[in-house]
């Protein structure tokens, strides 16, 4: 199994058995965002294949749920060095579950996929990765709105959804953003 079927098996079987049917589909990340938000006009091409994906409620989970795709990736391992008890490529998926639809949603964990992967390359001086419990500031209303207070998520433990999956690349966290 190499990479494409890693990534098909994840987006086409794992994600609709554990979240259900997709909503409108893949929202990949652009030049555009990284340009626009972070001011990063180099970036890997690779990070242009990652995005997010939109689940409606089920009869499990009331919230919309939006979850990046992409990041378990085995980008840089050949199939035979695949360790199912490893890490697949960075070993996380992001998510945010929220009560209405919106591309707000949408965006901003797109913005959360991107800054991590920039921080992750070293692209802003003493940044690490995003970790549990981080506040992250999104120096805007975090639906767009102006009358919106609320202009911060925190990384969190996600709720209603399990905790990880696996694939044939190596184990997968699941972390979700609240605000």
């Amino acid at each position: 199994m190499d990479l494409e079927d890693v990534w098909r098996l994840r987006e086409e079987k794992v994600y609709p058995i554990l979240f259900g049917p997709v909503g409108r589909g893949i929202f990949p990340l652009t030049q555009e965002l990284f340009g626009k938000r972070f001011g990063q006009q180099d970036v890997d091409p690779r990070w242009l294949f990652l995005g997010v994906f939109e689940f409606p409620p089920t009869p499990e989970r009331n919230s919309w749920l939006y979850i990046t795709s992409g990041y378990s990736n085995p980008w840089n391992e050949e199939p035979e060095a695949y360790d199912p008890a490893g890490e697949s490529g960075f070993g996380v998926e992001f998510t945010f579950a929220v009560s209405e639809q919106g591309d707000w949603a949408i965006q901003v964990l797109q913005s959360m996929l991107a800054f991590d992967l920039l921080l992750r390359a070293g692209r802003f001086p003493n940044g690490r990765p995003l970790s549990l419990n981080d506040r992250i500031p999104l120096r805007q209303p975090v639906n767009g709105r102006p009358d919106c207070e609320i202009r911060n998520v925190i990384m969190v433990e996600p709720e209603q959804i399990p905790p990880e999956f696996s694939l044939p690349s190596g184990r997968v966290l699941l972390v979700g953003f609240t605000v």
